[in-house]
């Protein structure tokens, strides 16, 4: 997510989102009677003589206030609706008609209201991700391997081996296929790091292949490849899996996997019976007043409703307490349905 503007003292908020994933992260900024301001299209209705009425679409930079949000992910937009409050041209944008402003990634959108530290918490965890959005993707078949490098700024292609193995000489069949195979290991492990996810893909069995030879020589660096189809080893194979939006579930999956990892951090915690956590908004809240909190632990619901809750946010952000905000509508979200709020202890409370 780009935060391109964040005037707090006239609470207006810019932003470009990059992904799908940041499509969905303002779903909880934007809510029922913000106005928001984009561009968008509406349709002018032409009449004449010779046919019934017809529609020209037209250009507007047009402003809302906002009734309904939906993130529609099959069409990877999100469709805000509501009356319009101001638009230019203003012959295309009457006052009071409803119309639907429909965002995708890279547009740009002008939220007018005031943020809260929800809001404020949820914005800061879309530009973290948006920093570490960093994917490699092989695309591979029997003949080559194309390496490209995903980020946020676009897509860097290269380099590409090939291999020459070939069924027509059997003798250095299979010790060719192996040199490609370790070739390829080698160059996925130059570019292998904690913030890069790596997605090997490909039409046939060579993908297969590479899988087994991975799994034998490089365990760990296997398990963490996400093994995915396309059609070709080309650069429109690389296209062909963003269209899919794979890189969207590769990072929507290690959001997953940061809230398992804190919901059994919780759990542990609570089956020792170390005293190094606490749930329930009150005795997280004390927690957090005294500058125990390591980490606070709370389902996006209840801060979205609660103001209390959203206190008690902002005093952990402030004393630099690491935040993780639950998604309500997944599994980790789910299970930790029955917290609500708990915090993770530096040290025991006293209590």
């Amino acid at each position: 997510m780009k935060i391109l503007k964040l005037d707090r003292k006239d609470d207006i908020l810019v932003v470009e989102p990059q992904s799908i994933e940041d499509l969905w992260h303002l779903t909880k900024v934007i809510e029922k009677g913000d106005l928001v301001t984009g561009r968008s299209f509406r349709l002018f209705k032409v009449q004449d003589s010779l046919k019934a009425a017809s529609g020209e679409k037209k250009a507007v930079n047009i402003q809302i206030r906002v009734e309904s949000v939906e993130f529609a992910e099959q069409s990877n937009k999100l469709r805000l609706t509501g009356a319009i409050v101001a638009g230019t041209p203003e012959e295309f944008c009457p006052h009071g008609e409803f119309h639907t402003l429909d965002l995708e990634p890279m547009q740009r959108v002008e939220v007018a209201k005031k943020l809260n530290s929800f809001h404020e918490s949820v914005l800061d965890e879309a530009k973290k991700h948006s920093r570490s959005t960093h994917a490699v993707v092989v695309v591979m078949d029997d003949e080559k391997a194309l390496f490209a490098e995903l980020r946020n700024t676009g897509i860097r292609f290269g380099p590409e081996i090939r291999c020459h193995a070939s069924k027509r000489d059997p003798d250095s069949f299979t010790e060719k296929k192996k040199s490609f195979l370790a070739e390829a290991t080698a160059l996925l492990k130059q570019k292998d790091g904690e913030d890069r996810q790596l997605v090997v893909a490909g039409p046939g069995f060579t993908k297969d292949e590479f899988k087994k030879f991975l799994s034998d020589r490089e365990p760990n660096m296997a398990k963490k490849i996400a093994w995915e189809h396309c059609s070709n080893a080309e650069r429109n194979g690389v296209h062909e899996l963003l269209k899919k939006g794979i890189l969207e579930r590769i990072l929507g999956a290690q959001k997953l996997q940061e809230e398992y990892a804190a919901l059994e951090r919780l759990k542990a915690s609570l089956g020792r019976d170390d005293g190094l956590s606490v749930y329930g908004l009150d005795e997280v809240n004390a927690a957090v007043e005294t500058g125990a909190t390591a980490e606070l632990l709370v389902l996006d619901e209840l801060v979205r409703r609660n103001a209390d809750a959203r206190k008690v946010l902002e005093k952990a952000k402030q004393r630099g307490a690491k935040i993780v905000i639950f998604n309500s509508d997944d599994d980790a979200g789910s299970e930790f349905k029955a917290f609500k709020a708990a915090a993770l202890l530096r040290y025991k409370l006293g209590y």
